[in-house]
């Protein structure tokens, strides 16, 4: 659907053949392959008839028999149409408008009288009538749908074509909407990625089709993709996730540094089977490699993948359906199975049926507040920093001193020697305080306590608990259990998150309320207040065993556990630095 030079493409060729080939295909029988592929099969759809150009010299390269004419490349309309300037189009989004592919299937029945009011939709432009043909019923659809954000489309058009093209997708998806009122949480107003998405869907066949596509990591785990994860395991079983997990080698796309999956859904009538997720250590690097990969996949049901390519598990259906589709975050799965069980266990309380949920007070900071020395009359201090050097043991340490921007001394002096103003943040602030992001290998701290109360910017305090309660709250998130709950929800890039307010409130914690679990936990706060804390990335360190010590005790649980899942966790490859059959030497 957004084909570009046609490297999805020419990747399903390569593999019609490769396959052929091992199945004992001669060199002309691969060659009518190719030919029938390209001419009578394989569809592609673009805005750029450059990067179309490219698609067909890769896909007919070495096979001078296939006509060109026939090949199903087709170029959209985009921008202001030769015909009339007027006419705005948003390229293969024009399908979302055409009532062969959006009105086929939804969750609303529309009726004829509806189907044909101008008011709901526009008749099908007859134009698009190829584009059209080739999109509808398909077996599979296969894309890296784009990620561009809507206030940047059309950046080579003027201004008003801008504004225009914007609208244009507005409608479009109203459209849609109209049709499948499902999606009406689906879609995102940043970006056209669902909208691709949400086409896809569109234009595959209800009984057998396939949708497979490369996507943002992050996208299956941010709190902000969860309606169409939900949606997406409604329609479809999601087959499979495949993930690359050594860094240097994260993403798919061109021009990209996050991290990148491939997702493999399938539609299934009846209950889903379980999601087989693949974790690799490497991708192939040529077809031979290739080769050896899929055949490695086909002998492993579960477990280590032969050859070092990495492992294969599988997820609950119950909780991809549930929108969790967390096993991708992370590159052992016993993590991603530790990191559910304690997020799910209902005999833990949440930190906000304990206190209440996390202000995000960086915003309040932001916008009405500026830094100040630190002796400046009606100043206040607060944690900021989340660098390698700052908040370097579990004691909060101020990193900076603010005051509003707008400010009168007669004001100061009548109210006791502080602002109304900072009384009003300050009342915001907390003996604890938890990251609101941090980079997962350099950072050493995902929250601090201390006697003084701090508000953060950067950091988001917890009000409604006492010094002590705070306190043992600050060892169970810096455990190893607190940080897999509070890194399986990561929003932005997974190797330097933010995490939201609502997701850290989620977080299940021993009952502080009982004595014995509040001072075992605050106890261990105590004894290690001061100690440095490494950062993540070094690995084994006295001050995390003490904390993950404390937490079992707080849990009744085997702090064996424990031990396995910190060190498993210090191997991550995100956090590391380095995958799984690397070595530092080696990287460096």
């Amino acid at each position: 659907l957004a084909c570009g030079s046609g490297a999805l493409l020419s990747a399903i060729l390569a593999d019609l053949k490769r396959r052929a080939a091992a199945q004992g295909a001669t060199d002309a029988q691969i060659a009518q392959l190719q030919k029938l592929a390209v001419e009578d099969t394989l569809k592609g759809l673009d805005i750029n008839p450059v990067s179309l150009q490219l698609a067909a010299s890769q896909l007919t390269a070495g096979n001078h028999d296939i006509r060109y004419r026939k090949m199903g490349l087709h170029l959209m309309p985009y921008g202001p149409q030769t015909h009339n300037p007027a006419q705005v189009s948003a390229g293969t989004l024009e399908l979302l408008g055409q009532q062969a592919i959006v009105a086929r299937r939804g969750a609303m029945d529309l009726g004829d009288d509806q189907i044909a009011s101008q008011t709901v939709w526009q008749q099908d432009n007859a134009e698009l009538d190829d584009p059209v043909e080739a999109a509808q019923n398909a077996r599979i659809v296969i894309m890296n749908p784009p990620f561009t954000n809507r206030a940047k489309m059309g950046e080579k058009f003027p201004q008003a074509t801008q504004q225009a093209l914007r609208k244009r997708v507005d409608a479009l998806e109203q459209m849609l909407v109209n049709s499948d009122k499902d999606l009406d949480d689906f879609v995102d107003k940043n970006s056209i990625r669902p909208l691709f998405v949400a086409l896809a869907d569109k234009c595959l066949r209800d009984a057998d089709g396939v949708l497979t596509m490369v996507n943002p990591t992050i996208a299956l785990c941010a709190p902000s993709g969860l309606n169409e994860r939900r949606i997406l395991a409604q329609r479809y079983h999601i087959h499979t996730v495949l993930t690359c997990h050594q860094p240097g080698q994260i993403n798919l796309s061109q021009n990209t540094a996050v991290n990148e999956s491939v997702i493999v859904a399938k539609r299934h009538p009846g209950p889903k089977p379980d999601t087989r997720f693949i974790n690799l250590d490497r991708f192939p690097i040529d077809n031979s490699e290739v080769d050896d990969l899929h055949q490695c996949l086909m002998q492993c049901v579960d477990g280590p993948i032969a050859n070092g390519w990495g492992e294969v598990s599988h997820w609950p259906a119950e909780r991809i359906a549930a929108g969790d589709w967390s096993p991708a975050v992370w590159r052992s799965p016993e993590l991603a199975a530790a990191a559910a069980r304690f997020a799910n266990d209902n005999d833990l309380p949440t930190i906000a049926q304990t206190a209440r949920a996390p202000w995000k007070t960086g915003a309040l900071l932001s916008g009405s507040f500026e830094p100040t020395a630190a002796d400046t009359p009606g100043s206040f201090p607060i944690l900021k920093s989340k660098s390698a050097e700052s908040q370097t043991r579990i004691q909060s340490q101020p990193d900076e001193y603010w005051i509003p921007k707008k400010r009168d001394e007669s004001i100061l002096q009548a109210n006791g020697g502080t602002y109304p103003e900072a009384d009003k943040i300050l009342a915001k602030a907390g003996h604890l305080l938890i990251t609101f992001g941090q980079d997962n290998s350099t950072a050493r701290i995902t929250a601090t306590a201390d006697d003084t109360k701090y508000i953060g910017n950067g950091w988001m305090p917890v009000t409604n608990l006492s010094a002590t309660e705070a306190k043992a709250l600050a060892v169970f998130i810096n455990s190893t259990p607190g940080r897999l709950q509070l890194m399986c929800n990561p929003g932005k890039k997974l190797t330097f998150p933010t995490y939201s307010t609502a997701e850290a409130a989620k977080i299940r914690i021993p009952d502080i309320k009982d004595a014995r679990i509040r001072q075992t936990l605050a106890d261990c706060y105590e004894q290690t207040k001061e100690l440095p804390v490494p950062q993540y990335r070094d690995g084994e360190c006295e001050v995390r065993r003490q904390w993950d010590q404390a937490a079992a005790q707080a849990l009744n649980c085997d702090p064996a556990d424990l031990t396995r899942l910190r060190q498993l966790l210090h191997q991550e490859p995100h956090i590391r630095g380095l995958g799984y059959t690397q070595h530092a030497d080696a990287a460096e």
